[in-house]
C-alpha cells in the first residue's frame, strides 16, 4: 500500500494523493465484500477487489478530468469514497447476523484472518507488482517535471500514467482483499519516506515499502497491547494517527501546492 500511495502521489503530482483519497480502496473493498457476500474464493475477493479499485479510480479521474493534479481530484476521490461507502453500508446491512461482524471487522483492517493462502497469494504478486512500478521511477522522476516535459524526454505518456496507475490500483486491491481496509498507509509511509530519502522517485520506491510495513508493524502491536486481552482493528489505529497526519500536512501545505 504505501508503494502504491508512493507511485500514485508522484503520477498526480499531488501530496494529499493516496489509494484511499482517491477512491481506490473504498472501490476495491465495496468489491471485495461482494464477493465474500456471495461466498467467493480468495482468488474471486482479490480480482473483485482490483475491478472494484479500478471503476473508483476511472470514476475519480471522469470527475477530475479538468485539474488531475490539483485540489478536484482529491474533492472527486472524496466523493466517490462517500458514495462508494454509503453503497457499503448498505450491503452490510443486509448480511445475516452470522456473518456481519466478520465481515464489519475485517473491513475496519485486521490480520487476525491471516493465513497461509492468503500470506502466499501476497507474497508471490506484490514483489512483482513493486518491481513493476520501481522500473518506473526515471518516468516519474521526469512527470514531475510535468507531462509535456516527460513528453519531450521521449516517455510515451499517457500509456506509462495509465500503467502506474493499473499497478497501484492492483497492489490496494491484494491489500484490501487480504485484510481489509487499513488506511492511511499510503499517505504516511511515502512522506516520511520523502524526508528520509528525497523527492527520487528511484530512493523513494525502495523506502517507502520499508516503512509502510514498520508502520503496520507497530500498529499491530499496538492493537494487541493497547486493549488486551481484546484486539483491536488494525485499520483503527492507523486511521487514528492517519487522519491527524493528512490535517497536518494539509495545514503545512504552501497554498497552491497541491495544484503542481
Amino acid at each position: 500500500m504505501a508503494t502504491a500511495g508512493a507511485a500514485v502521489q508522484a503520477r498526480f503530482r499531488n501530496p494529499l494523493a493516496e489509494p484511499g483519497l482517491v477512491g481506490i480502496n473504498s472501490g476495491a473493498a465495496l468489491a471485495a465484500a461482494l464477493a465474500i457476500h456471495a461466498g467467493g474464493g480468495m482468488l474471486m475477493v482479490s480480482l473483485a477487489a482490483f475491478v472494484g479499485g479500478m471503476l473508483a479510480l476511472w470514476g475519480v479521474r471522469l470527475l477530475g478530468r479538468a485539474h488531475q493534479g490539483g485540489s478536484r481530484l482529491i474533492l472527486a476521490g472524496l466523493a466517490i469514497s462517500t458514495l462508494l461507502g454509503s453503497l457499503l453500508t448498505l450491503l452490510i446491512s443486509t448480511l445475516p447476523d452470522g456473518s456481519l461482524r466478520t465481515v464489519t471487522f475485517w473491513l475496519m483492517g485486521s490480520f487476525a484472518n491471516a493465513d497461509w493462502p492468503t500470506t502466499t497469494l501476497l507474497l508471490g504478486a506484490m514483489p512483482l507488482i513493486w518491481l513493476a512500478l520501481f522500473r518506473q521511477w526515471r518516468f516519474l522522476n521526469a512527470l514531475q517535471l510535468g507531462e509535456s516535459a516527460a513528453f519531450h524526454l521521449g516517455f510515451a505518456v499517457q500509456r506509462e500514467e495509465w500503467r502506474i496507475v493499473l499497478l497501484a490500483a492492483m497492489a490496494a486491491g491484494l491489500v484490501v482483499s487480504g485484510c481489509g481496509m487499513v488506511g492511511f498507509v499510503g499517505l504516511m509511509a511515502p512522506h516520511i519516506a520523502r524526508q528520509l530519502v528525497g523527492g527520487d522517485a528511484r530512493r523513494l520506491l525502495q523506502a517507502a515499502p520499508l516503512l509502510g510495513a514498520l508502520l503496520t508493524v507497530l500498529a499491530d502491536w499496538a492493537a494487541h497491547t493497547l486493549l488486551a486481552p481484546a484486539e483491536l482493528p488494525v485499520g483503527i489505529i492507523t486511521s487514528l494517527i492517519g487522519a491527524p497526519f493528512f490535517l497536518w500536512l494539509l495545514h503545512r501545505l504552501p497554498a497552491g501546492a497541491s495544484h503542481d
